[in-house]
């Protein structure tokens, strides 16, 4: 061995020297902050809803995976569609890696449709990772007079809704591309205020994930008294294989676009983000122990008894595709803003 190989052998154990007590030092610094402090995940949304449920069975495994093994709360926070809770998030919440969230996903692109109650800037959020994609759908209670997307585009439909939310933004949207006649009645509190309208007679639909409405309400997918007509997915949904895509029968390039854009977000459809400026070390633990629980096969049954589908994204994949849809052109992001104009003033 030469002298110049030996001293570069050299280096490289030296290297390894101080880099292996340094990675264990670190380790060991990550374990005892999260084994002394306690974990807060928050909720976008009010307790009984599909993001509660979720965060509640991910709560109950996901600390066995961090180092230090600390205890979970889960706290909730409605108001503005969620966005108050992202708001608290980037603006308020400890940036130690004690704190991380959910929401809906369309916090990604609220800033960027001019949401006042938006004021953070979505990809300096710092990802966890997502359960799962979500299939946006519409559907109709079995006693409504409307019983197809075809339908829908000629006779009214009564759909439920929240605030400024996916509930009211997905029927709008469809009205503006696809000519459909849903009449938005808003102001309900919570997903599970709009199913007992639904029930009541109040209204005659709602536009919600299709998780969402199989885990609060699996029996009504099952005996068909809640119809999907319509997914606002390009990917078909082997549990749906009758139900048209929205994307079916678009010809304009602009109202495709629009559509690709606005549906972009459920593709990390249950996504959990921390605030920005996170310790990376800490970052990387609570984005392992993410990914771990995904795996876990007692997390995977826990979930199964209220219908969590698992089919995780990562954080490093879902920060990747917030810049993607923070690039889109400024014309197709204006199409949308046109859309949705008398919505968010009326509100």
């Amino acid at each position: 061995m030469g002298p110049r190989v030996g001293a570069l052998f050299g280096l490289a154990w030296v290297g390894l020297a101080l880099v292996g007590p340094a990675s264990a030092a670190a380790e060991a610094d990550t374990a005892a902050f999260f084994h002394a402090t306690p974990l807060s995940i928050y909720v976008g949304g009010d307790a009984g809803g599909g993001f509660d449920l979720y965060t509640r069975v991910l709560a109950r495994h996901m600390p066995r995976h961090i180092p230090g093994n600390p205890t979970a709360v889960v706290k909730n926070v409605p108001g503005a569609g969620g966005l108050k809770m992202v708001d608290y998030i980037y603006q308020s919440a400890p940036r130690d890696g004690s704190a991380f969230g959910t929401s809906s996903r369309t916090f990604v692109i609220e800033p960027m449709l001019g949401n006042k109650a938006a004021t953070y800037d979505p990809r300096r959020l710092r990802a966890i990772g997502s359960i799962s994609p979500q299939t946006p759908t519409c559907a109709v209670w079995h006693k409504a007079p409307v019983r197809t997307l075809a339908d829908a585009k000629s006779a009214d439909v009564l759909i439920g809704a929240e605030a400024i939310n996916a509930t009211v933004t997905y029927p709008a949207i469809l009205n503006a591309v696809l000519g459909t006649r849903f009449r938005i009645v808003s102001g309900y509190k919570g997903t599970p205020s709009i199913m007992t309208a639904i029930e009541r007679g109040e209204v005659e639909g709602v536009c919600l994930s299709w998780d969402t409405l199989k885990t609060m309400r699996p029996e009504w997918m099952a005996n068909g008294t809640l119809r999907p007509i319509v997914r606002m997915t390009h990917a078909a949904n082997p549990e749906l294989p009758r139900v048209p895509s929205v994307f079916d029968g678009v010809r304009n390039p602009d109202d495709a676009g629009m559509l690709a854009f606005f549906f972009a977000p459920d593709e990390m459809g249950r996504p959990y983000f921390a605030p920005p400026d996170l310790p990376e070390e800490r970052l990387a633990a609570l984005r392992r122990a993410f990914d771990e629980t995904m795996r876990d096969p007692d997390f995977i049954a826990d979930g199964a008894k209220i219908n969590v589908a698992v089919d995780p994204m990562s954080g490093e994949a879902m920060e990747a595709l917030i810049a993607g849809i923070a690039d889109t052109p400024q014309p197709i992001v204006d199409r949308v803003i046109k859309v949705l104009a008398s919505l968010r003033y009326a509100h």
